[in-house]
C-alpha cells in the first residue's frame, strides 16, 4: 500500500505570539534555538573564515569580530522564526491557505 503525499499528517506550526512580552518569552524559553543555532554555525562559520580567515590561519584570531560573526546571524534568525509566528501572521496564511484550497 503506497502512501499518498497529500493524505500526510500536516505538520504542528509551533507557538505563536501576540505582543512584544509573548515573544521576548518565547525567545527566553528557546523557542528559537534549534532554527537559529543552525543557521547562526553555517553562516558564522562563513562569514569567519571569508572575513578573517588570515588572522585565524596567523594564529591572531580577532575575537570580537568572530563573536559578531556567529551573533548576528543568530539574532536575525531569530527575529524571522518570531515573525513567522506572530499571530495575525499565522492567521493569514491559514486564510490564504484556505482560499486557494477551496
Amino acid at each position: 500500500m503506497r502512501i499518498r503525499r497529500h493524505e500526510r499528517t500536516p505538520r504542528r506550526l509551533g507557538p505563536t505570539w501576540v505582543s512584544y512580552r509573548d515573544a521576548a518569552q518565547l525567545f527566553l524559553r528557546g523557542a528559537t534555538l534549534p532554527t537559529a543555532v543552525r543557521i547562526s554555525v553555517v553562516v558564522g562559520t562563513w562569514l569567519s573564515l571569508m572575513n578573517q580567515g588570515g588572522l585565524i590561519v596567523d594564529g591572531h584570531p580577532p575575537w570580537v569580530k568572530l563573536v559578531l560573526n556567529y551573533l548576528t546571524p543568530f539574532v536575525v534568525a531569530s527575529l524571522g522564526y518570531l515573525a513567522a509566528r506572530r499571530r495575525r501572521n499565522v492567521e493569514r496564511l491559514v486564510a490564504l491557505l484556505g482560499e486557494r484550497s477551496d
